[in-house]
């Protein structure tokens, strides 16, 4: 008898007060989930930072994921 297990996940999008992110992105974390996502209420933001936010996101997930490997801070500023 074979068992096969899947992680399946869902995509979920919420509209949630400011004061509540922490605890929020806190829950998801804490039950396997990442944060994919930056959405641009801030109008001080101009869209190239968010996309540049957004980029950054994916990085970071790619590096935690083992997919790209990170580098050191001693070689970003070798001066």
């Amino acid at each position: 008898m074979y068992f096969y297990y899947y992680n399946i996940m869902t995509t979920i999008t919420l509209e949630i007060p400011e004061s509540a992110t922490d605890d929020i992105s806190n829950l998801v974390k804490a039950k396997g989930g990442n944060i994919l996502s930056i959405h641009n209420d801030d109008e001080d933001l101009s869209e190239n930072e968010v996309e540049l936010l957004k980029r950054g996101l994916k990085e970071a997930l790619s590096i935690k994921e083992g997919k790209v490997k990170s580098i050191p801070f001693s070689e970003l500023w070798n001066d």
